[in-house]
């Protein structure tokens, strides 16, 4: 007489079904990651892209209206030749916004280097021509601020013309002034463009020099 052996097909199954599944869900889960990894890749490249191509649009600008005789220059309020609190906009809460370059006659400086543009993908640029050729007043003493444009002198050194940082006080005032240097004819600016897609953005800026 045969005995009865217990019956082991359905456990077997399914603990190759428990097994299979764990493995498909891992790979799953890879794969989400390696999509979400290469699609963030791509995104900040278009990004970065999208911000370089902004820069290239402010050197436009600068170019543009010094060509046609109007030269991009800070509005100094007061008129003492420093960039001071008595400077600040009314309309914006950080000093340095008195540095955007603006073209225009008189006091009315009526176009400012600061625009929003987009770019045929959806992707919002936000670009800012600041004048960097300024004097701080001593009056600019406080911690650092984020943001804030350096200030740069162009100097005259062996025959060519130079680009020469000066800071003070965490990024500006105090430093060489150059006053009495050579290089008046040049116009020196920052120009920043901040790139924005949905919930990601990215920054980029660069210095230039160009001769009036």
């Amino acid at each position: 007489m045969r005995k009865k052996r217990k019956a082991i097909a359905l456990p077997l199954v399914l603990v190759i079904v428990l097994v299979g599944g764990a493995l498909v869900a891992a790979a799953f889960c890879i794969t989400e990651n390696y999509y979400s990894s290469a699609k963030q890749a791509v995104t900040n490249t278009r990004l970065y892209n999208a911000a370089a191509s902004g820069v290239e649009g402010g050197k436009g600008w600068i170019y543009k209206n010094i060509k046609s005789g109007r030269v991009p220059r800070w509005k100094d309020k007061n008129g003492d030749g420093m960039l001071s609190e008595a400077d600040r906009p009314n309309s914006d809460a950080k000093i340095y916004e008195a540095l955007i370059a603006r073209v225009g006659t008189g006091d009315t400086f009526p176009v400012k280097g600061k625009w929003t543009t987009s770019t045929e993908d959806g992707i919002s640029l936000d670009i800012v021509v600041y004048d960097s050729a300024y004097e701080p007043h001593p009056d600019l003493t406080d911690d650092y601020e984020k943001g804030f444009p350096p200030r740069i002198r162009p100097q005259l050194e062996e025959g060519s013309y130079v680009v020469r940082p000066s800071y003070a006080v965490a990024g500006r005032g105090g430093g060489s002034t150059g006053e009495g240097a050579p290089g008046t004819d040049i116009g020196v600016y920052l120009i920043r463009c901040t790139a924005t897609y949905k919930d990601r953005s990215s920054t980029a800026e660069q210095a230039v020099a160009m001769r009036f």
